[in-house]
């Protein structure tokens, strides 16, 4: 009975006391409530915690102040809306469409070459004879035949408009000197035809045939004339780009061999798909005024697929993947402490396209904010730097 009113007195103090009067380890053993202890222990937790917390505060704000500490030293950037094109990366190659091997129309011997490779020609100039000996001659014999036959039809006819003759005998002269009249102009036809003309201005290329030797239509190649005033460059694209691909879509082409770079636009896009590879075609027209692209030159072709006037952009490097397929980036926010410190923020951001080493950046960082750009794999969340190069580009 004593042992149960010892506990109550003890009890009633307990709860009697103000916050700077507590129970002590003694007491609490001697009144062997597991309650109270409980109680007792979570109070002393929560005051050491606290006391953890303030130790912990003050810790850096000694840090803060302290001139003497060594801070991690980053250059940053300030964000702000900046124009982003992606472009689709293909391979093509030039062409021209005056590239032409001439081919003779006619059997013969060449006669004459007026032209010599690298000699620039005008449409229309004649580049090879072929020996005309034996149409000339039969030419002469049709003309003298041509001009008999003339005369035996004019005789018919007038004697036919005066009745006189036979009908038989006016349509033979008027079907003969027809006939002979068509023999001269395919005769004169061949003859033309001995003389190889340039189809278009342009430059010989190559010559590939000799003088005096045997050439024969469609079979023996004579020379090749070539105008590289303008070229085009062709590629083949997949078909998923097809959205995204115009006629005028604008067009970066790289020309390794030559170390050549310039912008152009999309001039045609092709209207069939191409169902071995599901590909479709596209061509560039370009002014080749230096005259240094040549026909199958490789060519990297950057097409204009995507456009954001205000994208916020972050390099690629700065840019970082955590341990859940997450993406971040170090973003600095001022310290209230020190005008000199800032503290490091660790801040999830969304991926969009990418182009030339540069990110966009659809969700998390906004206008203004102040990112890391240098000195960021030496820092981590909530630690406190200094900015050596402010506002780096």
């Amino acid at each position: 009975m004593k042992k149960i009113i010892l506990k109550a007195i003890i009890i009633l103090l307990f709860f009697g006391c103000d916050n700077k009067k507590e129970l002590g380890l003694e007491s609490l053993k001697k009144l062997n409530d597991l309650k109270l202890i409980q109680q007792k222990k979570t109070e002393t937790s929560n005051k050491i915690n606290e006391l953890q917390n303030e130790l912990k505060s003050l810790n850096n704000l000694i840090f803060e102040l302290d001139e003497n500490q060594k801070f991690t030293l980053v250059s940053t950037k300030k964000l702000s809306f900046e124009s982003f094109k992606h472009y689709i990366e293909i391979q093509g190659s030039v062409e021209s469409d005056k590239n032409l091997i001439l081919y003779p129309e006619i059997p013969g011997i060449i006669k004459s070459i007026k032209v010599k490779e690298g000699e620039k020609v005008k449409k229309g100039a004649t580049l090879i004879e072929l020996s005309s000996t034996g149409a000339k001659a039969l030419l002469d014999q049709l003309n003298l035949k041509l001009n008999l036959a003339k005369t035996t039809y004019e005789r018919q006819l007038n004697l036919w408009n005066e009745k006189i003759g036979s009908e038989i005998q006016f349509l033979q002269a008027k079907t003969n000197f027809l006939s002979v009249e068509k023999e001269i102009i395919q005769v004169k036809d061949q003859l033309s035809k001995t003389k190889i003309i340039a189809p278009f201005d342009g430059v010989v290329d190559d010559l590939i045939a000799n003088t005096g030797s045997n050439v024969s239509p469609g079979i023996t190649p004579i020379l090749r004339i070539i105008n590289l005033d303008q070229v085009k460059v062709s590629a083949e694209i997949p078909e998923t780009h097809l959205p995204f691909v115009k006629k005028g879509s604008e067009v970066e082409i790289f020309f390794p061999v030559i170390s050549k770079k310039l912008r152009a636009t999309v001039t045609l896009v092709g209207n069939v798909i191409n169902p071995n590879n599901r590909n479709f075609r596209i061509e560039v027209l370009i002014k080749n005024k230096d005259f240094d692209l040549k026909p199958n030159m490789t060519a990297k072709i950057s097409i204009n697929d995507y456009y954001n006037p205000k994208a916020i952009l972050v390099k690629q490097k700065n840019i970082f993947e955590n341990s859940t397929d997450e993406y971040l980036v170090y973003k600095i926010i001022p310290s209230l402490n020190n005008r000199k410190n800032f503290i490091v923020t660790e801040t999830k951001v969304k991926l969009g396209r990418n182009s030339k080493n540069k990110i966009e950046i659809i969700k998390g960082l906004n206008p203004g904010d102040i990112i890391i750009q240098e000195g960021n794999r030496m820092v981590k969340n909530n630690q406190i730097v200094r900015i050596e190069n402010k506002n780096s580009n």
